[in-house]
């Protein structure tokens, strides 16, 4: 079975996902409501934003190769 591990890239963008969820809620805490739509499209701009700042590993570093 290969090793497989997950790319700072893939973490970053997972990392950003959850933490858009977590200020959605916190705002929802704070009477401020945003409809699905739009906490879709925040978490698409700041999942993109987190994979593109991010550095992938360099070729050959991969586990799963």
């Amino acid at each position: 079975m290969a090793n497989r591990t997950v790319g700072p890239v893939t973490g970053a963008a997972a990392g950003a996902a959850a933490l858009t969820t977590i200020i959605f809620w916190i705002l929802t805490g704070f009477g401020i409501d945003a409809p699905g739509e739009v906490q879709g499209a925040v978490t698409t701009l700041l999942v993109i934003i987190a994979g593109w700042l991010v550095p992938s590993k360099e070729p050959g570093e991969h586990a799963a190769e």
